[in-house]
């Protein structure tokens, strides 16, 4: 299914912001937690122990969870806001450190410094880490994941990695690299949430993947298109240009920043998809 959503240019930025970011919820307890990645039989990974902030609800639970990945940048302010908007539905909201953790910070421009398969162990480790919680449900866990951590979500949600195994049934990926030709057996439930502008992960791919044939026997795949938006669109700050590796190589300028309309339209869009398919209330 695509859906594209016309937006005007010209919003201002930070006023609008200010009513959809939903900053530090009062009864949301946050911890740091450690716990180590899970590597598979056969697979050439390194053991790392993985470093994460944990955010509760204010629900007893058992609550389903949400995995947030973040981007190139590494874990910042931006993911955090996330993980309270999160526990704000009613989700425990995990904020994964998949750089920190092995001694990396921003690797915009050297993107395969850690790789969307090393990112996999963490997602297994955190599953697992969850599973032990007694204020988790354990089979209704979600991936949330942006830019490099959506380029994760699309190589984690393939049947290759059985994510359903470790309870994981739905994933939202904003603004991920599509790759039409091997992103095709998809096994989880995923929507993609993407700018029709980005010149960073470019929406052409996913339009090229959504249309492969054998992608629609896979799980469901939904995808967004969001006219005038940018990369990093449901951020706070405006547009501006930051240096990252491109897709066909070399390291060039993008444009990435914020769009109100199109990050209000993508949160609605969140909570109503993960309360579908992790069985809450969208309300």
């Amino acid at each position: 299914m695509t859906k594209q959503i016309r937006i005007k240019p010209g919003v201002a930025l930070a006023c609008l912001f200010c009513a959809i970011i939903g900053i530090a919820q009062p009864g949301i307890a946050k911890d740091n937690v450690r716990y180590p990645n899970v590597v598979l039989p056969g697979a050439i990974i390194q053991p790392v122990t993985v470093r994460a902030e944990i955010y509760r609800p204010q629900e007893n639970g058992p609550s389903p969870a949400i995995i947030v990945l973040h981007g190139c940048g590494g874990h910042d302010a931006h993911h955090e806001l996330w993980a309270e908007r999160l526990a704000s539905w009613g989700y425990v909201a995990v904020v994964v450190d998949s750089f920190g953790s092995r001694g990396f910070g921003n690797v915009c421009k050297e993107t395969t410094a850690v790789t969307p398969e090393m990112r996999v162990s963490d997602i297994y480790g955190t599953a697992e880490y969850l599973r032990k919680l007694p204020y988790v449900a354990k089979d209704r866990i979600g991936l949330l994941g942006f830019s490099h951590g959506a380029w994760t979500i699309m190589k984690a949600v393939q049947v290759r990695y059985q994510l359903k195994l470790f309870g994981v049934r739905a994933a939202v990926a904003y603004y991920p690299y599509c790759d039409p030709k091997l992103d095709v057996k998809v096994d989880v439930p995923l929507l993609v949430q993407i700018g029709e502008e980005d010149n960073w992960t470019p929406p052409s791919l996913c339009r090229e993947l959504q249309a492969n044939e054998e992608l629609k026997k896979a799980a469901p795949v939904d995808m967004v298109f969001y006219s005038g938006a940018y990369h990093g669109f449901d951020r706070t700050q405006g547009v501006t240009e930051v240096s990252g590796w491109s897709v066909g190589g070399g390291v060039k300028k993008h444009k990435i920043g914020g769009n109100p309309k199109a990050a209000r339209e993508s949160f609605k869009r969140t909570k109503e998809y993960f309360a579908r398919l992790l069985d809450k209330s969208a309300e």
